[in-house]
């Protein structure tokens, strides 16, 4: 009888209770743009813009989730243009339907000042650009398959010189697609 006991436990087939696959994405790429509300802190009033940007977001087993992202916003007001092209890290932490994120960004800011042109003034100081330092978050809200609506705030750090400084602020509504990837499947190590 012990002979038999040691057989079937040294020869019985192993037990595999949940060590079936699961399915888990290693990466994410998505793509958005939107209207932009943007006080340029240069001249009176705000100016409306367009965004477009994209992240590359890799999935690790830990609640935020790094990304790259890259944006651009291009905005033509009264007073003045602001452009910005950025790159930078985003944290994404995710709650269900939500993904609030916050995010570090630079890149080059560029300012055209209309009112010198209208002026007449073919020798008047027209442009100027800076490095542009950006902080800022917002959320995303799932809507569909592959679709979320994403609002946005970022606070920009413009050095155009020895005593010049801008500070403009954009707030974005829009709109961002996940382009569908391929999960991986990872199996349990026992």
């Amino acid at each position: 009888m012990l002979l038999s006991l040691a057989g079937a436990f040294l020869y019985s087939p192993a037990v595999h209770a949940q060590a079936g696959s699961t399915a888990s994405k290693l990466m994410d790429f998505s793509v958005f743009g939107g209207y932009t509300y943007l006080k340029p802190d240069y001249g009176p009033g705000h100016n409306n813009a367009v965004t477009f940007g994209a992240d590359f977001t890799r999935y690790f087993r830990f609640p935020i989730k790094p990304s790259l992202e890259g944006r651009v916003s291009f905005q033509h007001g009264p007073t003045v243009n602001e452009n910005t092209y950025l790159v930078g890290v985003r944290g994404e932490m995710p709650y269900g339907r939500f993904h609030p994120y916050g995010d570090f960004l630079i890149g080059v800011g560029d300012i055209h000042y209309n009112f010198v042109v209208n002026a007449g003034n073919p020798t008047a100081y027209r442009d100027d650009n800076s490095v542009a330092k950006v902080a800022g978050g917002g959320i995303d809200v799932d809507l569909l398959r592959g679709f979320q609506l994403k609002a946005d705030y970022q606070y920009q750090f413009w050095y155009l010189g020895t005593n010049d400084t801008l500070t403009p602020s954009t707030m974005t509504l829009g709109v961002v697609y996940r382009l569908p990837s391929k999960p991986q499947y990872l199996r349990a190590i026992h």
